[in-house]
C-alpha cells in the first residue's frame, strides 16, 4: 500500500466519523483541491526548444529569406550566361523556390561582374527567368572573371488594401507611387439580365515593382478579379442593378522593394 492509498483510507475514515457533524464536504473539497494543485499545468515542467537556425553554404548567397545558388556558368560566343536557383528558407508562407509556379521572393535584376578587362553589367530578362546574361569584353572569358555581385535586388513584400472610388473621387493612391483610376462604367444587356462593367486603370511609377489583383467588395460584384500583368485597363462586372455612388475594391499582391546592398555570388563550383 503506497502513501496515496493510506491517505485516502484515512480520509474515508474521517468522512465516516465526521459525517454526522456535516463537515465531510469540506474535507472532500480540500482533498480535491490538493489533487488539482498536484496535477495543474503550473506544476508540469516545460522544455524550451532552441530557435530555428539555417545554415547557408559558403558558395550560396543569402538575400533576405532566400538563398541564390548558381548552377551553371557558360560562355557562348562571347556571351556569359549564369543559371541559378532561388530557394526559400522562410519558415512559413508560400514556397518561393524556382519552378514552384508561385511568386518568387526576390528578383536579382542587376548583376555586376568584375573581369580582367573591366566591369560588365547584366541580369535576367524578367522576374520569371533564372538566367543572367552578359557580354564579355573582347578577349575575356570565364577564366578572366574576378568577382560577381548582385546589386540592390528587389524583395517581394505582400500587401492587402481596401479602397473606394466614385465619380467625384475617381482616383486613389493605394501605395506610394501606385494609383488606381476609375476610367468609365458601361451597361451591358437588357432588363433583368443587365450588368455594369467598371473599368479601372493602374498607373505605376515602376511597372516592374508590382504584381497584384483587384476585386470588387460586396455581393453585387461578380466573383472575379483583375490581374495587374502589364495591362493598364481592365473591367469588373457589377450585377447589383444601378451602380453604387461609392464603390469599394480590394487590392492584394506583392510589391517589389529594393534591398539596398551588394551581395557576392560564388560561381567557382559552377565553372
Amino acid at each position: 500500500m503506497n502513501g496515496r492509498t493510506i491517505s485516502l483510507t484515512i480520509v474515508a475514515f474521517l468522512i465516516g466519523a465526521l459525517a454526522a457533524a456535516g463537515i465531510g464536504v469540506r474535507v472532500i473539497e480540500e482533498v480535491r483541491a490538493d489533487e488539482d494543485a498536484a496535477s495543474s499545468p503550473e506544476n508540469v515542467s516545460s522544455t524550451t526548444l532552441p530557435p530555428a537556425v539555417y545554415y547557408v553554404d559558403p558558395d550560396e548567397t543569402l538575400i533576405g529569406s532566400t538563398v541564390l545558388v548558381s548552377n551553371d556558368v557558360r560562355d557562348v560566343n562571347g556571351m556569359l550566361a549564369i543559371e541559378y536557383d532561388l530557394i526559400s528558407i522562410a519558415p512559413t508562407g508560400p514556397d518561393a523556390s524556382s519552378g514552384s509556379g508561385k511568386t518568387r521572393a526576390i528578383f536579382p535584376r542587376e548583376w555586376r561582374i568584375e573581369t580582367v578587362g573591366g566591369t560588365i553589367s547584366g541580369g535576367p530578362s524578367s522576374r520569371n527567368v533564372t538566367i543572367a546574361r552578359f557580354e564579355f569584353p573582347t578577349g575575356v572569358g570565364i577564366d578572366g572573371i574576378t568577382s560577381v555581385s548582385i546589386i540592390d535586388p528587389l524583395v517581394a513584400f505582400p500587401f492587402d488594401v481596401t479602397f473606394e472610388l466614385s465619380q467625384e473621387n475617381a482616383s486613389v493612391e493605394i501605395l506610394d507611387g501606385v494609383v488606381i483610376e476609375l476610367v468609365r462604367t458601361r451597361t451591358e444587356g437588357d432588363g433583368g439580365l443587365g450588368y455594369t462593367i467598371v473599368q479601372l486603370a493602374v498607373k505605376e511609377v515602376d511597372s516592374i515593382a508590382m504584381s497584384f489583383t483587384i476585386e470588387g467588395v460586396g455581393p453585387e460584384w461578380l466573383p472575379t478579379s483583375l490581374t495587374n500583368d502589364g495591362h493598364e485597363v481592365g473591367g469588373l462586372p457589377w450585377l447589383g442593378g444601378p451602380i453604387a455612388k461609392v464603390m469599394t475594391f480590394r487590392a492584394r499582391g506583392v510589391r517589389w522593394v529594393e534591398f539596398v546592398g551588394s551581395f557576392p555570388v560564388s560561381i567557382d563550383s559552377s565553372k
